[in-house]
C-alpha cells in the first residue's frame, strides 16, 4: 500500500470521496506526520468494522482529545480502560431506562416543555438550535444528572454553548492543523478554546458528583453519576482500578455531548428537509393523523407508520452528519482487501462513501425516503445504513437516540408545520453544512454562514536555554518548521551562512512577543526579528518552513543593500499566495524582465498623467471638497472616517487608471474598496502567513482561497473596463492609464512573447488601485489619531506656538497647494514623522538577490530571500534621537527649519522603491493639510485621550485599529 496523492483544496471527507474513485476502497494518504488508511464504500467498512470487529476497534491519540481526555472516558479511550467503561455505561443507561417505557415517559414529557416553547413563538420565524439542543440535552440530563433543566437556567445555558462551541471548533481548520501538527500549537488559538471550555465543563461535572457524594445511598441510586459512585466505592483502595474521578467526569461530558449534538443535529437537518420539502412533510403528517391521531405519540406507533419511519431514517442518511466517522485505530496487524495494515494504523471509515454508496442507494444523492421502502410502501431495513457507525465502537446510545428521534419529530409535526420565514422561498433554502465534528445545517433561519476569524497570541515561541529548531518527517525529508534561528559565522575567507542551534542565551528574555494582547503574527514576526538583531547583529538568518530568510537591519546596513548594491538586491521572491493570486505579473510582485518591463511602463505612464505636476494636485484640491463636505456633513457627531478617507484617496489613482472619479457611495466603488480592504488584511492574516510557509497545508485554509476569489472579482471589473475603453480607444487620446497599456498593447501584436498582455494589465491595476489607496489612506487615518492622542501638536499645526504660525500666517483661507509644503517645516516635520512613527509596512516587501552578493562580510549567494527590515531603519537609535516615541522635532533643526533625514525610509528604496511615492507625498501634504485647515480633530465625548489605541491592527501593512472622531468645522 502506498501514499497517495496529496488533497486538492476541497473539503476533507469530499476529497476523500474523490481519492476512493481513483485509488480505490483502500488507499492512505499523509497527514501531517501521520499515515492514515482511508476505508471506502459498504462492504469495505462492514468487512473491518463487521467482520474484523476486534481488529479494528482501537482508537487512535489525537492531540486535542489527548490534552483534555488523556486516555479517559468512552468515546476516545482505548485498551481495558475503554472496555470497562463502555461495558459499565451500556449496563447504567439500560438500568435508568435506555429502550424502555421509562425513558419513553421523559422523551414525551420533555417534548411538551419544547412545544410549549414553540408555541410561545405565535408563528413568528424562529431559530431553533437553542431549543432543540435544549430539550433534547434534558433527556440525557434527567439519566446523568436525575433531573431536568428549565431552557432559561444560565447554567445549562452555559453548559450547552461550551458543548456547541467545541463541536464546532473541532471540525475548524486550525484545530484540524494542530492535530495534525502538534507542534505548531503555541501558533494556534482555536485548540486552547477548545481545551479551556473543556476545563469548564469538567468544573462543572466535578461540582456535581461531589454534591451527590453527600447524599449518596447506594440502595436509591438516583443517576447515572450516582452509579458510578457507587461503583467507586466497591473499587476503593483497588490497584490500578478504573472507576476514579478522572473517568467519571470523562464518561458524563462524553455522554453529554453525544447525548445531545447528534440527536439535535439530527433533528435540525430533519426540520430543514420537511421545508425543503413541504411535499414530505404533508404525506408524514397524515401517516401521524391516520395512526396516532392526537393521541401523544409512542415508540410503539412507529411499525405502523413505515413513511414516517422511512422519513426519519432518510434524514439520517441524507443529513450525513459524521461523514468521516470517529477515527479507529488497528489493534493488531490485519489484512482488509488484500492490504496489509501493520497494527497501530490510523483509519478513516468513511461512513459517508456507505451512506451515499451507489450500489446500496437508487438515488444516493438526493432526499428519497423510498430508500427506505418497498414497492408495496412498507418499512426496509437496509444494511448500509450505518449512521451510528458499526461494530465495537457503534454509538453506545444509539437506541436512545433512535427512541428521541422518532418521539420528537413525530410529536412536532404532529402539533406544528414547518415552514421557511416570509420571504424565503424554497430555492433558498440552504443544504450545504456548517462546520463541525458532525455536520450541522447552516442556521435557517436567516440562513447564516458563519465566518472564523482567528487572531494569534505568538508566532514563535523560544527555549529558556536554547532556540528551538522544530522539524516534522513526511516522505523521508527533512522539514525544518518554524523558526531556527541561524547565525552568519566567519570562515577564513568569507562568512557563510550556519546554523546556529545553541544560543546558550535566555532567549524567552530576548524575544519576548506573545503579548497579552492579541498581535497580528507579522508584528510578532517584527519585533522578533528587531530583538534577534540585537543578538546577532545587522545581517542573520532564520529558517521559516523549507525556506532559509536573511534579515537585514538598521539604517546603514538596509542602505548598503538596497542603495549601493541596489540591482543585485532588486529581485523579489516567489511568495505562495503572492504567486497564486499574480502569476508572477504586474509590478509589485513581478520578477525578472517583466518587471522591469512593466515598471518604466507605469513610471512613464503616471508621470504622462499629472504624477508631481499641477494637473493632478489640482484633482487633489478638488477631491478634498467632497471629503470635505461628507465630514462637515457628521455636524461635529462621532464618526470612523476610514471609509471616507479610503474613498477619497482611492478617486485620485482611480483619476488615473481609469480617467473618472466615483461618488462615495457609488456600489461599485464601494465594493471595490470592500476587496481591497478585505485581501489587505487576509494577507496579514495568521492563516495566511502559515500557508506561505508551508503551502502545502492551503489545502485546510480558508483565508487564501477569499484571497483568490477576492482577486477575480476585481479582475473581472478590470476586464469590462478595459474591454469597454477598448471600443473607443483613440490612440492619440490616451484618457487613462489603461487606454495607454491598451496602445501599447496594439503596438505590440506582431512581437512574440510580449509583455502587454491581459494578466499584466489586470495586475497592474490591481497593484496601482491597492497601493494607491491602501498605503496613503492609511497612513491618514494614522495622522488623524495622532492628532486625536497628541492635541498640542494639532494646535501647534493650526495656531501660533513655539515653532510658526503655520496653516494661518502661509496659507489662510485659500486651498493649500504643494508650493506651501516649503514655507511649513512645521507641518512638513509632523508629516513626515506621522509616516516613521506609523510604519506601516514594517518588515518591508521581501527582496531576493539577483546575483551572488557580499554584504557586510557575509556571503550571500543568489536566489536568497532577503527582509530588509524597514522598521529598524525607522527606529534606529544612532538615526533618530527618540526613535520610539512621537517626535515631529525629529525633521527640525535648532532653528525650526525642515531637515531631511537618509533613514527616512517609508516607501523603501532603491530599485523597488515605491513607484508612487511622489503622488503619495503630495497627497498626504495637500489632504492632511487642508482637513486641518477645516476642522479641529478630538475624541469623541466620554473617550480620553488615555483611551485612544495606538496598538495596530491585524493586517499585511500596519493599520490602527477602528477608532471614532470628532471634527468640529473651524471659524
Amino acid at each position: 500500500m502506498t501514499s497517495k496523492v496529496p488533497f486538492q483544496s476541497q473539503p476533507l471527507c469530499e476529497n476523500q470521496e474523490h481519492l476512493s474513485k481513483t485509488y480505490g476502497s483502500v488507499f492512505s494518504i499523509q497527514m501531517g506526520l501521520r499515515k492514515v488508511v482511508v476505508l471506502s464504500g459498504y462492504e469495505t467498512v462492514k468487512e473491518a468494522l463487521v467482520n474484523q470487529a476486534d481488529a479494528f476497534a482501537g482508537r487512535p491519540k489525537i492531540p486535542v482529545i489527548e490534552e483534555t481526555g488523556k486516555g479517559k472516558g468512552v468515546i476516545f479511550s482505548d485498551g481495558e480502560n475503554w472496555k470497562v467503561m463502555r461495558r459499565f455505561t451500556l449496563t447504567t443507561l439500560r438500568d435508568f431506562g435506555m429502550g424502555k417505557k421509562a425513558i419513553e415517559d421523559r422523551v414525551v414529557e420533555e417534548y411538551r416543555c419544547l412545544a410549549d416553547t414553540i408555541e410561545a413563538q405565535k408563528g413568528k420565524p424562529l431559530e431553533m438550535t437553542l431549543m432543540m439542543n435544549a430539550a433534547v440535552a434534558n433527556v440525557i440530563v434527567s439519566i446523568l444528572l436525575g433531573k431536568r433543566y428549565d431552557y432559561e437556567d444560565p447554567t445549562f445555558k452555559r453548559l450547552l454553548s461550551l458543548v456547541n462551541e467545541n463541536v464546532r471548533l473541532f471540525g475548524t481548520p486550525l484545530v484540524s492543523m494542530y492535530n495534525m501538527f502538534p507542534v505548531l500549537g503555541f501558533l494556534l488559538k482555536g485548540h486552547k478554546i477548545f481545551i479551556q471550555n473543556v476545563k469548564e465543563i469538567n468544573a462543572f461535572i466535578k461540582v456535581t458528583f461531589t454534591e451527590y457524594l453527600k447524599a449518596l445511598d447506594r440502595n436509591d441510586q438516583r443517576s447515572f453519576i450516582d452509579t458510578f459512585l457507587v461503583r467507586q466505592q466497591e473499587e476503593n483502595g483497588k490497584a490500578n482500578g478504573y472507576f476514579h474521578n478522572e473517568n467519571l467526569t470523562e464518561v458524563v461530558r462524553n455522554l453529554f455531548t453525544a447525548g445531545m449534538e447528534t440527536t439535535s443535529t439530527t433533528l435540525r437537518w430533519g426540520l430543514l428537509l420537511m421545508m425543503k420539502y413541504p411535499e414530505i412533510q404533508k404525506k408524514v403528517q397524515e401517516e401521524i393523523e391516520q395512526v396516532i391521531g392526537s393521541s401523544p405519540p409512542r415508540i410503539e406507533h412507529r411499525t405502523q407508520m413505515p413513511y414516517t419511519d422511512a422519513v426519519v431514517h432518510e434524514i439520517q442518511r441524507f443529513a450525513n452528519i459524521l461523514p468521516l466517522n470517529l477515527p479507529h485505530e488497528t489493534t493488531e496487524d490485519v489484512t482488509l482487501k488484500g492490504y496489509f495494515i501493520p497494527k497501530g494504523t490510523y483509519i478513516v471509515p468513511l461512513l459517508a462513501s456507505v451512506l451515499r454508496d451507489k450500489s446500496q442507494w437508487e438515488k444516493p444523492d438526493i432526499f428519497y425516503p423510498e430508500h427506505f421502502l418497498d414497492s408495496e410502501g412498507k418499512f426496509v431495513k437496509k444494511d448500509a445504513f450505518m449512521p451510528f457507525s458499526a461494530g465495537r465502537r457503534i454509538c453506545a446510545g444509539e437506541t436512545l437516540a433512535k427512541m428521541e428521534l422518532f418521539l420528537f419529530f413525530t410529536s412536532l409535526l404532529q402539533r406544528f408545520t414547518f415552514h421557511p420565514p416570509p420571504g424565503v422561498s424554497i430555492s433558498d433554502l440552504d443544504l450545504s453544512p456548517s462546520i463541525g465534528i458532525t455536520i450541522p445545517p447552516v442556521t435557517h433561519e436567516r440562513h447564516l454562514n458563519r465566518l472564523e476569524r482567528w487572531t494569534d497570541r505568538n508566532l514563535m515561541k523560544f527555549n529558556k536555554e536554547r532556540c528551538k529548531v522544530l522539524h516534522l518527517e513526511r516522505n523521508n525529508l527533512r522539514h525544518q518548521y518554524m523558526l531556527g534561528v541561524t547565525h552568519l559565522e566567519s570562515s577564513s575567507t568569507e562568512k557563510d551562512l550556519r546554523v546556529l542551534v545553541d544560543t546558550k542565551l535566555n532567549m524567552r528574555q530576548q524575544c519576548a512577543i506573545a503579548t497579552k494582547k492579541a498581535i497580528g503574527i507579522l508584528d510578532c514576526i517584527r519585533k522578533c526579528y528587531q530583538q534577534l538583531s540585537k543578538v546577532y547583529g545587522p545581517v542573520f538568518s532564520v529558517q521559516m518552513g523549507q525556506r532559509k530568510i536573511v534579515v537585514i537591519s538598521g539604517y546603514e546596513t538596509v542602505k548598503e543593500a538596497l542603495v549601493n548594491q541596489a540591482d543585485a538586491f532588486a529581485e523579489r521572491p516567489k511568495i505562495p499566495i503572492f504567486e497564486d493570486l499574480t502569476r508572477g505579473n504586474g509590478i509589485v510582485f513581478a520578477h525578472g524582465e517583466n518587471w522591469k518591463v512593466m515598471r518604466r511602463f507605469t513610471l512613464t505612464t503616471l508621470r504622462d498623467f499629472g504624477m508631481g505636476k499641477r494637473a493632478i494636485e489640482d484633482r487633489i484640491v478638488e477631491e478634498y471638497g467632497y471629503l470635505a463636505d461628507t465630514i462637515g456633513s457628521q455636524e461635529g457627531k462621532p464618526f470612523d472616517a476610514s471609509k471616507i478617507i479610503n474613498a477619497a484617496v482611492a478617486n485620485i489613482i482611480v483619476s488615473i487608471l481609469l480617467g473618472k472619479r466615483f461618488d462615495y457611495k457609488d456600489s461599485r466603488f464601494v465594493r471595490l474598496l470592500h476587496l481591497t480592504n478585505e485581501s489587505m488584511r487576509l494577507a496579514g492574516h495568521p492563516l495566511v502567513t502559515i500557508y506561505n510557509i508551508f503551502p502545502h497545508l492551503g489545502f485546510l485554509l480558508r483565508a487564501n482561497k477569499t484571497l483568490l476569489q477576492n482577486r477575480d472579482e476585481f479582475h473581472a471589473y478590470v476586464q469590462v473596463n478595459f474591454v469597454e475603453c477598448l471600443k473607443t480607444l483613440d490612440k492619440n487620446d490616451r484618457r487613462s492609464f489603461i487606454d495607454a497599456f491598451l496602445v501599447k498593447q496594439q503596438e505590440e501584436k506582431s512581437t512574440t512573447n510580449g509583455y502587454f498582455h491581459k494578466g499584466n494589465l489586470q495586475s497592474l491595476v490591481s497593484n496601482l488601485f491597492t497601493a494607491g489607496v491602501e498605503t496613503i489612506s492609511t497612513t491618514l487615518n494614522w495622522s488623524f489619531l495622532l492628532m486625536l492622542k497628541y492635541p498640542e501638536i494639532q494646535k501647534l499645526i493650526l495656531s501660533s506656538g513655539k515653532v510658526q504660525e503655520e496653516i494661518e500666517q502661509v496659507i489662510g483661507s485659500n486651498p493649500p497647494r504643494i508650493e506651501h509644503r516649503t514655507q511649513m517645516p512645521y507641518t512638513d516635520a509632523v508629516i513626515h514623522e506621522i509616516q516613521r512613527f506609523a510604519n506601516i509596512l514594517p518588515l518591508d516587501l521581501p527582496h531576493e538577490t539577483a546575483a551572488d552578493v557580499t554584504l557586510k562580510g557575509y556571503f550571500i549567494p543568489k536566489g536568497t530571500y532577503i527582509i530588509p527590515l524597514l522598521t529598524s531603519v525607522l527606529q534606529d537609535k544612532s538615526q533618530w534621537e527618540k526613535p520610539d516615541v512621537f517626535y515631529p522635532e525629529h525633521f527640525l533643526d535648532a532653528n525650526g527649519k525642515f531637515v531631511k533625514k537618509d533613514a527616512f525610509m517609508p516607501f523603501s528604496a532603491g530599485r523597488r522603491i515605491c513607484a508612487g511615492e511622489t503622488l503619495a507625498k503630495m497627497e498626504l501634504f495637500l489632504f492632511f493639510t487642508s482637513l486641518l485647515q477645516r476642522f479641529t480633530f478630538h475624541p469623541p465625548p466620554g473617550v480620553s485621550i488615555s483611551d485612544l489605541d495606538l496598538s495596530p491592527a491585524i493586517s499585511f501593512n500596519v493599520i490602527p485599529k477602528p477608532y471614532k472622531m470628532c471634527a468640529v468645522t473651524r471659524l
